[in-house]
């Protein structure tokens, strides 16, 4: 039980050391950093989206490069950027694409026999691959936009351009309960290790956990009511302000450019077989 507790909070403290590195990645004076907010989302949005309508593995072997060296010049971590992109395009993404492998799902030219009527289609390793690698390019600009953006700027953004404000609102509110449960969840394990000597009886374990599940969401429906107040009483109208306001300057515009003649020279490269 006393285990069960510290790694408990240890898991909160380490998501909460996260965030704060997120907020000091934020104010590096890195290449997405400089960007003005509202690019820096359209950008990535569309990065995504002509990932997504790619259907060449050199293309997206090439925008795999290429989101990585804007990870470079966003001054983000290489080693956690990597192992976190890797282990949700690699590891999950590919558990669910193995039964597309083989010719039982997908017809095709035999690559690696595994039995006398069962072996992986050649079809199939390309479909996967180029599947992974889009999650990949994906999730890694995603991840790029978080951690370079401050999460109160994102919302901002979005009121920008248009975006219902019940959307934006839910988003924000749900970040802030979260955080807040988190806390508050942090406290009641402290807590109850601060006070724990010696190790538990199993009914006693199992008690715990499930009276502070309970009490959780107890303290929830109050707690909630208690946030919306006090971003009510400071002024809160669904709108977001924050230090910087919004300025689209040369560099902004030369980024855009970039990108647009950077996909450009890839199509006529391909002879316009880029997309599906």
């Amino acid at each position: 039980m006393s285990n069960f507790i510290e790694k408990t909070v240890l898991s909160i403290q380490s998501t909460f050391q996260d965030m704060f590195e997120s907020d000091e990645i934020a104010i590096k004076d890195g290449l997405m950093q400089s960007l003005d907010t509202r690019v820096r989302l359209l950008s990535i949005l569309l990065l995504i989206v002509l990932c997504n309508l790619s259907s060449s593995w050199q293309i997206l072997c090439l925008m795999v490069v290429y989101s990585i060296f804007v990870a470079v010049l966003s001054k983000v971590p290489i080693k956690s950027y990597i192992f976190r992109v890797l282990s949700v395009s690699v590891i999950f993404t590919g558990i669910v694409l193995i039964p597309s492998l083989f010719n039982i799902v997908k017809p095709g030219n035999p690559l690696i026999y595994i039995g006398k009527n069962l072996y992986i289609t050649r079809s199939g390793a390309i479909s996967a691959s180029i599947f992974i690698m889009r999650s990949f390019v994906s999730l890694s600009f995603i991840y790029i936009l978080i951690l370079s953006t401050k999460w109160v700027e994102i919302l901002k953004a979005f009121r920008y351009f248009k975006l219902p404000k019940i959307f934006s609102a839910t988003l924000d509110i749900s970040f802030r309960y979260i955080t807040l449960f988190l806390d508050v969840t942090s406290n009641m394990f402290l807590a109850r290790k601060s006070r724990s000597v010696g190790k538990s009886k199993g009914k006693i374990e199992r008690r715990f956990v499930a009276s502070s599940m309970g009490n959780l969401l107890i303290r929830s429906e109050y707690l909630s009511s208690e946030v919306y107040s006090a971003m009510i009483a400071r002024g809160y109208k669904g709108e977001y302000k924050t230090i910087n306001d919004f300025k689209f300057d040369i560099f902004d515009a030369v980024w855009i450019l970039f990108n647009i003649s950077f996909f450009v020279v890839t199509f006529i490269i391909k002879g316009g077989k880029v997309w599906i």
